[in-house]
């Protein structure tokens, strides 16, 4: 039955991803502040929302998500994220360069209006333009400030120049906590583990029954008066607050 159901999932999901090619040169771009045209962003949620029911994930939304500008900061465990956190918002994402020219991710990331970042020599200030930029167009921009994949039991240190641009702009920020799995158990399966490739875990899902997600909005934080420190670590206290609170921690 389990190989049944992946060659059924695979081919929807081909199908899906086709549909998504053909969104990425059909859809509405918009003209933007800094000479850029950034895609309409709600074809972008709805191929998203049609994803996760594809891969059979069972996303559970608490809280508010943000209808307007916003810096939407999260804990990061998994390459579902994305999918995820875009189903219920507008955002874009902040990425390195490198994703720009993976075979087909990248061109996904590339219509998706996703802003790239090179590694290397003024990478603060060219991170904090960037930010800013998106921000000033009043879009949302998703970012992992933790820099990398946790394993889904503590959210790490949060780095504070990447919160630079909403105080900047006065954007507010909304921390956003994910889980996979239940509370004090992430689920091994999706959480991102060394070794593990991208098509090893796309294909476990496929092959499960069905995969839980969870997204939690806590409430928005204001920049203003505050320093990009303070701001990083008030956004990483609200996200473990609330992964906290059904773990009974």
């Amino acid at each position: 039955m389990s190989v049944l159901r992946f060659l059924w999932r695979f081919l929807l999901l081909l199908l899906h991803t086709l549909h998504g090619a053909w969104l990425s040169l059909t859809h509405v771009r918009h003209p933007h502040g800094n000479g850029e045209t950034l895609p309409d962003p709600e074809p972008i949620s709805a191929w998203s929302r049609r994803l996760l029911e594809i891969l059979h994930v069972r996303l559970h939304c608490r809280g508010s998500p943000p209808h307007s500008a916003a810096l939407i900061v999260a804990n990061h465990l998994s390459w579902l994220d994305i999918p995820v956190i875009s189903a219920c918002t507008h955002a874009a994402f902040l990425s390195k360069e490198a994703i720009r020219y993976w075979p087909l991710i990248g061109w996904f990331a590339r219509a998706a209006g996703t802003v790239f970042i090179r590694r290397g020599k003024g990478e603060a200030s060219q991170v904090a333009e960037a930010i800013a930029t998106r921000l000033q167009g009043d879009r949302q921009l998703a970012i992992f400030p933790e820099g990398r994949i946790g394993d889904g039991r503590q959210v790490q240190r949060f780095f504070p120049r990447l919160f630079a641009a909403a105080i900047e702009t006065h954007t507010p920020v909304v921390p956003v906590a994910l889980r996979y799995g239940t509370p004090g158990a992430p689920d091994k399966v999706v959480v991102y583990h060394k070794g593990r490739s991208f098509l090893g875990i796309l294909f476990r899902i496929l092959a499960r029954r069905e995969t839980r997600a969870e997204i939690i909005f806590c409430p928005p934080l204001s920049p203003e008066g505050k320093d990009r420190r303070t701001l990083a670590r008030e956004a990483r206290e609200a996200i473990q607050a609330a992964l906290s609170a059904d773990a009974g921690d």
